[in-house]
C-alpha cells in the first residue's frame, strides 16, 4: 500500500494554487500542441545539454533538486532558498572551433522568493564565404547562438516548488539575424523520506519576434518534460527516467523504404506502426552512483539519439553517456562524455558553489 499512500500524499500537498500551476502547464501545452519537423525550428542551442549531471542521464534531467542552480536551465521550479547564492559555469567544446557555454545564478530573498539568472552561448566559428561553385571569395563570417534568462519560483508547500523564467534569444549567421521571446514554467516535488523527487515542464513556449528572412518560418524548439528518480534506500544507486518531446508522439524521421512496409498480399501495402519505436524514443534512462560523500559516478542512456545517430554496420555505444562529479573544498567539479556514434561523441565540463560557503551572507 505504500504507492498509494505517496499518491495520497502528493495529493494532498497540492492546494488550489498547485491546481492553477497545473492548469497552466496543462493550457501552454495545448496552446504548441504542433508536430514540428527536423528543420523547422531555430535556436536549436536551447536544447543542448546545460550541464555535465544532465548531460550524462542523456540530455534531460528533471527529477533533480539540490544546492546547484544548474538545474534552473532544465526547469525553473529548482530554484530554492536549497541553492541560494549557487553559481554555476558549463563549458562543451563540440567540434572543431564549435563551443557552448553556460552561466547561471541563483539567490533568495526571505519574503520575495526565489530568482535566477542565466546566459546561455553558442559559438559555431568562423566560416569562409564562397560563391555558389565553390569559389574562395577572401572573406570570412560567423555564426551565434545566445539567450538570456531570467527565473522566478516559489515554494507550494515543503515539498512542492513551481517556477516561471522568462527568456531573450538571439542567432545569427553572416548577415542574417533572428531573435525571439521565450517562456518556462514548470513544478518539482521531492520526498525525502521516500527518496523520489519528479518534476514537470513546458519548455520554450515563445513566438520568433524576428527572423532570418522574410520568408523563413522558424520556431522555437518547444518541449514538454517530466521526469522522475527514486533513490533506492540503504544503497549507493539513484535511478533516472526522463521523458522529453512529450508533445508529439512520433518524433522519428519520416521514412518511405519498401522495407518498412509489411506486404499483406500482391495488391495492398499496410505500413508498419513502430509504436513501441515512438514511445521508446521519448525516454532518457539514468543511473546515478554515491561512491562516498564527495564523489558520485553517473551513467545514462538516449534511444532516440542511438536510433538516429548510431551506425548501422557498428553501433558500438552510441546513445549512452558516462560522467562524474566531485566536490573539493565545497567546489563541485563535473565531467561526462556522450557517445554520438563510432566516430566520437561530445565533452561537458562543469563547475559550480555556493557564495554561502565560503563567505558569511545574512539572510534577506
Amino acid at each position: 500500500m505504500k504507492q498509494y499512500r505517496f499518491i495520497s500524499d502528493f495529493y494532498t500537498l497540492m492546494n488550489k494554487k498547485a491546481l492553477l500551476i497545473v492548469a497552466l502547464l496543462v493550457v501552454l501545452s495545448s496552446a504548441e500542441l504542433v508536430a514540428q519537423n527536423a528543420g523547422q525550428q531555430t535556436f536549436l542551442s536551447l536544447t543542448f545539454p546545460t550541464s555535465s549531471h544532465v548531460a550524462s542521464l542523456g540530455g534531460q534531467d528533471l527529477a533533480t533538486w539540490n544546492k546547484e542552480c544548474a538545474y534552473f536551465f532544465q526547469n525553473p521550479a529548482t530554484l530554492s532558498v536549497i541553492n541560494n547564492n549557487s553559481i554555476f559555469f558549463n563549458y562543451t567544446p563540440i567540434a572543431d572551433k564549435i563551443q557552448s557555454s553556460v552561466a547561471g545564478f541563483s539567490h533568495s530573498f526571505k519574503k520575495a522568493g526565489n530568482f535566477g539568472v542565466g546566459i546561455q552561448f553558442m559559438d559555431y566559428g568562423l566560416f569562409k564565404s564562397t560563391n555558389e561553385n565553390g569559389y574562395d571569395l577572401g572573406e570570412t563570417f560567423y555564426g551565434k547562438d545566445f539567450s538570456l534568462s531570467a527565473g522566478y519560483s516559489n515554494n507550494l508547500s515543503n515539498k512542492i516548488n513551481y517556477g516561471v523564467s522568462v527568456k531573450y534569444i538571439y542567432s545569427t549567421i553572416e548577415q542574417y539575424n533572428a531573435d525571439g521571446l521565450g517562456m518556462d514554467v514548470g513544478v518539482v516535488f521531492k520526498d525525502t523520506a521516500r527518496g523520489i523527487t519528479a518534476g514537470v515542464a513546458v519548455k520554450n513556449v515563445g513566438v520568433v519576434v524576428k527572423d532570418f528572412t522574410e520568408t523563413s518560418t522558424s520556431k522555437l524548439p518547444f518541449d514538454v518534460q517530466a521526469g522522475i528518480s527514486k533513490k533506492l534506500i540503504h544503497t549507493p544507486f539513484t535511478l533516472f527516467l526522463n521523458l522529453h518531446d512529450l508533445n508529439q508522439f512520433d518524433i522519428r524521421y519520416p521514412k518511405v523504404e519498401v522495407q518498412q512496409q509489411l506486404i499483406i498480399d500482391s495488391t495492398q501495402l499496410k505500413e508498419k506502426k513502430y509504436t513501441i519505436d515512438k514511445i521508446s524514443r521519448h525516454a532518457n534512462f539514468g543511473l546515478q552512483i554515491d561512491a562516498g560523500k564527495y564523489f558520485r559516478l553517473n551513467v545514462g542512456y538516449n534511444q532516440q539519439r542511438r536510433k538516429e545517430l548510431a551506425y548501422d554496420i557498428r553501433k558500438s555505444l552510441a546513445g549512452f553517456c558516462f560522467g562524474f562529479q566531485l566536490e573539493v573544498k565545497k567546489i563541485s567539479f563535473g565531467y561526462s562524455y556522450s557517445v554520438y556514434n563510432i566516430s566520437g561523441g561530445q565533452n561537458n565540463l562543469s563547475i559550480s558553489f555556493s557564495f554561502n560557503d565560503f563567505v558569511d551572507v545574512r539572510k534577506m
